[in-house]
């Protein structure tokens, strides 16, 4: 079977391999089956992922039945209970910025192990819409359960598979849901993957039992190739003991299916040791909470070492579990919130899933390598805690994208006649770089597993840096390197376990260990054109900036303070369409009832919001006279075509929203915190300062896209690029530009480099500058400024914009 899933042979080939094999066992258990119904013993299970059964048995018979031939141990069965828009964001872990690359999981499934799916909300017969591709439940494109993406959702345990808790449509939410359309949703790590659910609870409350997680874990393993599952997630309690029933099934299920296994540690934290009840999870992943943004463990997360193994660092990652926000069983303007391991392991099992939907040669073990050489570094952020507490640290999804695109991963193996193994590194002096090995245990009944080390060697063969922890099966070495040149990577086999020969997977990075967030802000002034230039007589946040990509399905409220009364017959709303064409939309003006907006508008209008980021107009014919105070703009963003008006850095306001335009009650929104919009009274005229802003934040591998506005129409333009903003051509800058007959200019950044692009019939132009996904360039700074030809702003025939400051970040 493990030879079939990694050749990725078809699914009909596979379901008959698991047919063989199903008949096998029963051949293979005959005598052991006769001899225990003797007993009086029920069997209840056979399984063929590991070499075991489940019956039910008088307690008086057990010495009986562990003096049977071939019974290596007896073990009881256990119960076992249960135990997100800001957690993909870029302070986090970042699968935001992947999400937006068109990255969603497309082509793959998840896993999810738990109380069951929400297949029939509130009974309507269909499943909750965080299911449906993009949440809309008339999208039928999905190909599971009713058009959905939830492609199967089995009852393992004594409960339906319909979700009888809300535990696991919630973990499926965070892993791989879609947002389910109201103000505080979000989507998941990959939310075009298919979802396959296995409902292992025994009860109401959740609680289900070794056996039974056993059972999924190989009904699982079955449905691997028919449904495309690379990742899979459990948050419950288990066992520490690597071999327990349900343990070898999980390990075996990440072998022989290639699936990456993600755990919950348990929420019996903060004392060390804290695992007695946790997953052992050998061949998977086990997740650690921490809080969002401030990622400092959360108390209540277990801390090892593992329950029985003092020697195995335990969790393996941490991620976001605390406050989560996730879809809400038979309620979908509701939200389930809650804290804990079970909302970060699938934050991690999400990642696995999108990376892989991605990449799909990966097998599970270099996935496994991939997200734990990727982990950013937070013991700054927890002094005094150890890897016993966080793992080898926080999961970054675009990190683990960087190494994987990158091309700096792959597979080898040492054996009992080849120990070691080695590959090379260039190298650069002062730079930081991440090497990881991982490695499956090949005998799911035995705890002798490999024991690999990893050491870092300069040209000399002198050890550099190492990673020797003799029981995880993985090793992750970060180091600053001292020497210009080439490195050698050695994995060296101390002890070989479950056969002659031991594969691993390796990957390795340069990327710095904490994060860098890149930025562009703007500085120094831009000069009159010849565009109209309404009379702004209010604003929120005036000059723009870097707009937050967001979307939603709601009209926005956005207050706009007034110092007198005013008599308006406009606005402009600080946005960009994100169709590439321009889109017409509904905007009005409501007074303000309460500091929030009243439900009725004073008057109603439209704006044309164009692809590129700027103040886009609409007009009030007869203009509408307002009152000191607040003032508010609303804009019907119900069509998902256009940004939400909030920029990155700027003063923050309330913002209120409803799920209809004009009409209907409003709801405090979250989402939007920092608006920019004007207030246009009668008047203007030629003179606009044409604008430079950047409509995406600057980081490797993808493209920064940068919007001029507010200049004159149909002109030739020209965005300057420079390595300086105090130097040029062996002068001073900023260089005024008044001797050469445009007085109040000044050029505000070096031009080592120019692109050129004409501006549209409404003044604005974008320039794409790509950053290629090279992490030399991590940190790069440089300068833009625009320049437009414009006859009628100055004898030199030349309008220039405010410049941008860019720092390059990862």
């Amino acid at each position: 079977m493990r030879e079939a899933i990694l050749a990725r042979r078809p699914a009909a080939e596979v379901d008959a391999i698991v047919a063989g094999l199903e008949r096998a066992v029963v051949a293979d258990q005959a005598a052991f089956v006769a001899a225990a119904e003797r007993l009086g013993a029920r069997i209840t299970q056979q399984w063929w992922l590991i070499d075991a059964a489940a019956l039910e048995i008088d307690p008086a018979r057990l010495d009986a039945l562990r003096r049977l031939p071939n019974v290596a141990f007896v073990q009881p069965d256990e119960s076992r209970a249960p135990l997100i828009a800001t957690a993909t964001n870029a302070s986090n872990h970042n699968a935001d910025v992947l999400q937006a690359q068109g990255h969603l999981g497309l082509g793959v499934t998840a896993g999810v192990m738990d109380t069951g799916q929400d297949e029939n909300v509130g009974g309507t017969g269909r499943p909750h819409r965080t299911y449906f591709v993009g949440g809309d439940p008339n999208n039928l494109t999905g190909g599971g359960i009713g058009g959905s993406r939830l492609l199967v959702n089995r009852a393992l345990g004594s409960m339906v598979a319909d979700d009888v808790h809300g535990h696991g449509t919630g973990v499926a939410s965070i892993a791989a849901g879609a947002n389910w359309g109201i103000a505080s949703a979000d989507d998941g790590h990959a939310p075009r993957a298919g979802i396959a659910g296995y409902s292992i609870a025994n009860s109401t409350n959740g609680n289900s039992s070794l056996a039974v997680m056993a059972t999924a874990w190989q009904t699982m393993a079955a449905d691997r190739a028919q449904y495309g599952i690379v990742a899979a997630n459990l948050s419950y309690t288990g066992s520490p003991d690597p071999l327990d029933a349900s343990q070898q099934a999980l390990d075996s299920a990440a072998l022989n299916a290639d699936i990456m296994v993600c755990v919950a540690a348990g929420n019996s934290g903060p004392g060390s040791g804290s695992t007695t009840v946790s997953q052992s999870a050998v061949n998977g992943l086990a997740v650690g909470a921490v809080n969002p943004t401030a990622k400092t463990v959360a108390s209540f997360s277990s801390r090892g070492p593992m329950s029985g193994d003092s020697q195995r660092f335990y969790p393996d990652i941490a991620a976001c579990g605390v406050g989560t926000v996730m879809a809400a069983r038979d309620n979908e303007p509701g939200t389930y919130v809650a804290s804990g391991t079970s909302m970060a392991s699938p934050q991690v099992c999400g990642a696995a899933t999108q990376l892989r939907g991605r990449f799909p040669s990966l097998t599970a073990v270099e996935t496994k390598a991939i997200l734990l050489v990727s982990t950013e570094d937070v013991a700054a952020q927890n002094p005094g805690l150890t890897r016993n507490d966080f793992g080898m640290g926080f999961l970054r999804n675009d990190r683990s994208h960087f190494t994987a695109s990158s091309g700096q991963f792959g597979s080898a193996s040492v054996s009992t006649s080849a120990m070691a193994h080695t590959f090379t590194v260039p190298a650069t002096a002062g730079r930081t770089y991440s090497i990881a090995i991982a490695w499956h245990r090949l005998d799911v009944t035995s705890t002798a597993w490999s024991n690999l080390e990893l050491e870092i060697l300069d040209s000399g063969g002198a050890v550099l840096a190492s990673s020797t922890s003799p029981r995880n099966l993985y090793e992750v070495v970060r180091f600053v390197s001292t020497l210009t040149g080439t490195l050698t990577i050695r994995t060296r086999a101390v002890t070989i376990g479950g056969g002659a020969s031991q594969p691993f997977a390796w990957a390795w990075n340069d990327l710095p260990t904490t994060n860098l967030a890149g930025s562009a802000t703007s500085y120094g002034p831009g000069c009159p054109g010849s565009a109209f230039a309404p009379n702004v007589c209010g604003s929120i946040n005036r000059d723009g900036g870097t707009l937050v990509v967001e979307t939603s399905n709601r009209e926005y409220g956005y207050v706009v303070p007034l110092a007198t009364a005013v008599t308006l017959d406009g606005i402009g709303v600080f946005s960009r369409s994100n169709t590439g064409l321009p889109v017409t939309v509904g905007a009005a003006i409501y007074a303000n009832v309460n500091n929030r907006p009243a439900t009725t508008p004073l008057a109603q209008t439209t704006i044309t919001i164009g692809a590129a980021v700027g103040f886009h107009a609409g007009s009030f014919t007869p203009p509408v006279t307002v009152p000191a105070g607040l003032v508010w703009i609303g804009v019907d963003h119900r069509a998902g075509t256009t940004l939400l008006s909030n920029v990155t850095v700027g003063s923050t306001v309330a913002t209120w929203s409803r799920t209809t335009y004009a009409s209907g009650t409003w709801s405090p929104a979250s989402l939007t915190m920092r608006p920019a919009l004007r207030i246009h009274c009668p008047g203007g005229g030629p003179g606009a300062i044409p604008f430079h802003v950047a409509m995406t934040r600057p980081a490797i591998g993808t493209s920064l896209d940068l919007a001029l506005g507010q200049a004159r129409s149909n002109a030739p333009a020209v965005m300057v690029l420079g390595a300086s903003d105090s130097s040029w051509l062996g002068g001073g800058l900023p260089y005024p530009l008044a001797a050469l007959g445009a007085p109040g200019c000044s050029l505000l950044a070096s031009t080592e480099l120019s692109v050129s692009a004409p501006t549209d019939q409404t003044g604005a132009a974008t320039f794409i500058l790509p950053l290629p996904n090279q992490s030399a360039l991590i940190a790069a700074l440089f300068h833009t400024q625009c320049l437009v030809v414009d006859p009628a702003a100055n004898p030199l025939g030349l309008a220039v914009s405010n410049a941008i400051r860019v720092l390059v970040g990862n």
